[in-house]
């Protein structure tokens, strides 16, 4: 296998998230596929307070009632949306295992940027708080909906109603083929392509779905 470029043309993809230009970053995933990168907690705290205001806005149509996110990307989102709609409680979903998720709701998740299956864990302790309530999940960007789709799974085995997803970015569009009718609660800021790589040029990819 060749080594994978160390840098593309465009090494940048730019897009417009609450109204203001972001430059991500373009980097290769593998010898054919590029992305361009937001990673939240790099952002600083004036993005997270516009993107987390912009999508409790367009959410707040929905009235939920506890906003749901997976670790770690979804935590600065769910605590800026929480925070515009004026409630407290929030409800993280973990990756990892941990001490105190023994007894844990979980699902199983199959990655494309983690070597394996991993397991998407609900606090047992957190279910009272999602029973019977109207729940917001909150996420940076879907791309192939398989994370995603885990956690609407979650959330409803707790016995919540999902009554929509807020999302930073999507990517692509192959995440609608994963999630099916579960597509429609998508409530996205923007949008960004995936790329294919040749030689060093990015270029790309068309949506098809």
């Amino acid at each position: 296998m060749r080594e994978m470029p160390k840098q593309l043309t465009p090494n940048v993809y730019d897009v417009d998230i609450a109204g203001e230009k972001v430059s991500l970053p373009v980097l290769p995933v593998s010898d054919t596929l590029a992305i361009s990168l937001l990673m939240v907690i790099d952002m600083g705290v004036e993005f997270g307070e516009r993107a987390g205001k912009a999508l409790a806005e367009k959410t707040a149509h929905l009235k939920p009632e506890i906003v749901v996110a997976p670790a770690t990307l979804g935590i600065p989102i769910a605590i800026e949306v929480t925070r515009w709609y004026g409630l407290d409680d929030y409800v993280i979903l973990q990756k990892s295992p941990k001490i105190h998720l023994g007894d844990a709701l979980f699902r199983e998740v199959q990655s494309v940027t983690s070597k394996g299956s991993q397991r998407i864990l609900l606090d047992s302790r957190a279910v009272p708080l999602l029973k019977g309530r109207r729940v917001l999940l909150v996420d940076d960007v879907v791309a192939t909906g398989s994370s995603l789709a885990a956690s609407i799974a979650l959330t409803r085995d707790a016995g919540a109603e999902l009554v929509g997803v807020g999302v930073i970015l999507t990517e692509g569009y192959g995440w609608k083929e994963t999630l099916g009718e579960d597509a429609k609660l998508i409530h996205e800021l923007g949008h960004i392509p995936q790329f294919a790589i040749e030689g060093n040029k990015a270029t790309p990819i068309p949506d098809t779905l």
